[in-house]
């Protein structure tokens, strides 16, 4: 009879564990990198799926941006016409406020799941009110994963879903006029949880120096003026010798 040492148990049971296991169902890994520097960037979604099959199942990432970020819907809209982007915003975006005048907001991005999908969602950085700080430092939290699958028995393919929930479908992406943005039709999403643990990424933004406030003001105050002035000197020289040409 042979003997098996004690110490190889655990690597057997564990072994026959991972044999034991079901290999099918959807499972997806989730990689997020800011490209870029300044106060206009890109994130870059990498998304790796695993038993596909013959799945025919779309996605949805649900990703909520903080005050201090926006994008810029012209800006996705040309995307969408190049094929580039199938997102949807569900308000108006104005770009000129600053981050203590702005809220919140989601983005959806959408996209058939294959083997390998890539997303760019290009980002602005908002000016932050002056303070006493150099830098600001803004974090972007990792998306949610939504799938919706046509035609899959649920017995053959199982997802691997911790949840549901009612989400705009995914033809809100050719929504383009702002007064329809509320007419966006719902659909049923079934939510996954990514197999790896998606890491949250922080950007360090400049703030102006409120200290500077004092010199800042009437320094500007002052190049004002003075060139209003050099450009009202120059433009009526001008005149003048248009004059004395035409006389």
């Amino acid at each position: 009879m042979v003997s098996v040492p004690v110490s190889l148990f655990p690597i057997c049971a564990t072994l026959l564990i991972a044999f034991l296991q079901p290999t099918d169902g959807l499972s997806s890994f989730l990689s997020v990198a800011i490209h870029n520097s300044g106060f206009h960037r890109e994130i870059h979604y990498g998304l790796r799926f695993g038993g596909i099959g013959r799945m025919s199942c779309e996605l949805l990432l649900v990703q909520h941006l903080p005050a201090a970020i926006y994008v810029n819907t012209d800006q996705l809209v040309d995307m969408k016409r190049f094929r580039k982007i199938n997102s949807y915003v569900p308000l108006y975006v104005d770009v000129e406020k600053t981050t203590s005048k702005s809220d919140p907001f989601t983005v959806y991005l959408y996209e058939s799941v294959r083997k390998e999908v890539n997303i760019t969602l290009p980002i602005h950085f908002r000016y932050h009110d002056p303070s006493e700080r150099k830098f600001e430092r803004i974090q972007v939290e990792s998306p949610t994963l939504y799938v919706r699958c046509r035609n899959v028995q649920s017995s053959k393919y199982p997802l691997r879903v911790v949840g549901n929930a009612t989400l705009p479908c995914s033809d809100s992406a050719e929504i383009e006029d702002y007064d329809d943005l509320h007419n966006a039709k719902l659909c049923e999403w079934d939510e996954m949880e990514f197999n790896n643990l998606p890491t949250v990424i922080s950007v360090l933004i400049p703030v102006g120096n409120s200290a500077s406030y004092h010199f800042v003001l009437p320094a500007t105050i002052i190049v004002s003026w003075i060139g209003s002035l050099y450009l009202i000197y120059v433009i009526m020289n001008v005149g003048r010798r248009v004059n004395k040409k035409l006389l």
